[in-house]
């Protein structure tokens, strides 16, 4: 079992789950929806790359917040102000492949709403051999399911350096994730 199933799992338990809800439900439900968030995280990489606007925007709620470290006009609040932040981004400015170590992605999850945590390594000029790191970034926060599908809901990116496979560059308590829920 993988740490991330392992830890919605034990999040599942740990919100309540009444007894009738046998260990397979709990399981079933906590497993389907890390699946669903893992696939949220890889569409937000596949729309950096493809620069797909809609496919972005699709991804966050209406009411979603994006704070960026160091922006001083962040946070970025609700779908238009998003829409213009991403329109002006080096990933939809530029033309770049949008990498992930997976083994760093962390989902939590509690009921509708979960922690997710995954940072983006981008590749400039990815076909060309002048290609080169273009960013390093994280991307984490609370993320919710509205209408039945999770989208990325409050939500805070900075930069991830130096790059490291065991460093975490923003936490649960930072995202008031403990208060929150």
């Amino acid at each position: 079992m993988t740490r991330p199933l392992i830890l919605a799992l034990t999040a599942a338990l740990l919100a309540g789950c009444t007894p009738a809800a046998g260990p397979a439900d709990v399981f079933s439900e906590s497993k389907t929806a890390v699946e669903e968030i893992y696939k949220l995280q890889a569409a937000f990489h596949r729309a950096k790359t493809m620069q797909d606007m809609t496919l972005m925007m699709s991804l966050w709620a209406d009411d979603a917040t994006l704070t960026i470290q160091g922006d001083a006009r962040s946070p970025y609040a609700g779908s238009a102000s998003l829409k213009a932040f991403w329109q002006g981004s080096g990933s939809f400015v530029n033309r770049r492949l949008s990498l992930v170590p997976s083994f760093k992605t962390q989902i939590e999850v509690r009921g509708d709403e979960a922690w997710l945590y995954f940072e983006c390594h981008d590749i400039g000029e990815f076909d060309q051999p002048t290609r080169n790191f273009a960013a390093d970034v994280f991307l984490a926060g609370i993320v919710r399911r509205v209408g039945g599908r999770w989208v990325f809901w409050k939500m805070t990116a900075g930069k991830s350096l130096p790059l490291s496979p065991d460093h975490y560059y923003f936490s649960k308590e930072e995202a008031g994730w403990r208060k929150h829920s």
